[in-house]
């Protein structure tokens, strides 16, 4: 199970790569738009470097802009979880390198929309199998786990620096399509970044003390209300849990295994209001 669970995060790791490269490569760059993240600095900086007459790869850049970063995830998330966002820096590298800059479309707009839709959909694709694609998602990802924000959100202020620096030295015109670019890849990241959603589990069990005893790790904890069926007239349990959406199947797990016979019911959560969390690094 563990080779396969760590084969399919290859696979994201290669196919956000592929897609990241693509989306630069054939549309951003044909609309003189910035990426989001560590992509779009290093594309800003190169531009910059250019007005002072010096011809840096933009692959070089990102992976000299990398190294900082992946010390501090070291250091933060250990190093199994930076293996595999290494793996999706070293598959976007290469496909960058290797895919030429073909104007499959002229209409800037059109190459904007679509570049940033496959970027952050490789992004988010990455977050649901636990790792980041490198650069300020590193950051993005820790803010969200230690604020519980949305990384859209976390993403957005960072790539303003971003943006009002290209207006300082560009102009403002050169920005437009930037900032469409961004909110776009934003946006998808966040719709395909399903994990950082939270739910509501609600076990119903007759045997409760033995998942509660299951549960007493769980870093979000869990709340026993005791009931009655009003069919049976029967004393019942109900076990609820409020937990990202990436926990459900490890909750789920455990439920199943301490009473097989129990009823479980997910829901959505939209509000929420003060701190459920128990999360340290």
């Amino acid at each position: 199970m563990a080779t396969r669970h760590n084969f399919v995060r290859i696979f994201t790791a290669l196919l956000f790569g592929l897609l990241s490269a693509i989306g630069v490569n054939i549309f951003l760059v044909h609309a003189n738009s910035y990426s989001s993240g560590l992509t779009g600095a290093s594309q800003l900086v190169q531009a910059l470097l250019k007005l002072a007459g010096i011809n840096v790869s933009l692959s070089l850049l990102m992976a000299l802009f990398n190294i900082p970063l992946f010390i501090f995830a070291w250091r933060v998330f250990g190093i199994h979880y930076i293996t595999f966002s290494g793996l999706a820096v070293l598959f976007n590298i290469f496909f960058l390198q290797i895919i030429p800059t073909y104007q499959l479309v002229s209409d800037p707009l059109t190459n904007t929309v679509v570049g940033g839709v496959l970027i952050g959909a490789g992004v988010g694709l990455c977050f649901n199998r636990g790792f980041t694609t490198g650069g300020i998602d590193i950051i993005t990802t820790y803010l969200q786990k230690k604020f519980h924000r949305n990384v859209g959100s976390i993403a957005n202020a960072i790539n303003g620096v971003i943006l009002l620096i290209t207006a300082l030295a560009f102009g403002p015109s050169r920005i437009v399509y930037s900032l469409i670019g961004m909110l776009i890849t934003n946006y998808t990241m966040d719709h395909f970044f399903s994990s950082q959603r939270d739910i509501i589990v609600s076990i119903y069990t007759k045997n409760p003390k033995t998942i509660t005893n299951q549960l007493k790790d769980f870093a979000h904890g869990a709340t026993l209300i005791k009931g009655t069926g009003v069919y049976t007239n029967q004393s019942t349990a109900v076990v609820q849990i409020v937990t990202p959406r990436s926990e459900f199947s490890h909750i789920r797990q455990l439920a199943l295994q301490a009473d097989p016979a129990s009823f479980i019911v997910v829901a959505r959560v939209d509000v929420e209001v003060g701190n459920y969390r128990h999360f340290t690094f």
